[in-house]
């Protein structure tokens, strides 16, 4: 299986992004059929169209493979729902992450 290449960012990077594939850590605070809001790691409110109802719960993590669509909305390709598992998710250690492998795109190739 292959996978499209895309780059991970965090809520302040959306509008750098605009029409590229990205990849993105949200915070569920509601899913209502196709349309989803919620929180990224770095407190950035974002709405989400989605390709189908996904039955995440308010504070579900989920992973969304997309397209942005403005500075503060996705439309989504995929979305991995990690709700179940109930993660403790660290926030802080992912937006260092996102930086890191921005900052460094010769070191770190994304996909």
């Amino acid at each position: 299986m292959a996978f499209e290449s895309r780059t991970h960012v965090n809520g302040n990077m959306l509008r750098q992004f605009a029409g590229q594939n990205i990849s993105i850590m949200l915070c569920v605070e509601d899913e209502a059929g196709t349309n989803l809001t919620a929180t990224s790691t770095d407190d950035q409110k974002i709405s989400v169209v989605l390709p189908d109802s996904v039955g995440a719960s308010s504070g579900d993590w989920i992973e969304v493979i997309g397209r942005p669509s403005g500075s503060t909305a996705i439309r989504a390709k995929e979305v991995i729902l990690f709700g179940d598992e109930k993660i403790d998710f660290d926030k802080e250690a992912y937006n260092m992450m996102v930086q890191f492998m921005n900052n460094c795109k010769e070191i770190y190739r994304c996909g």
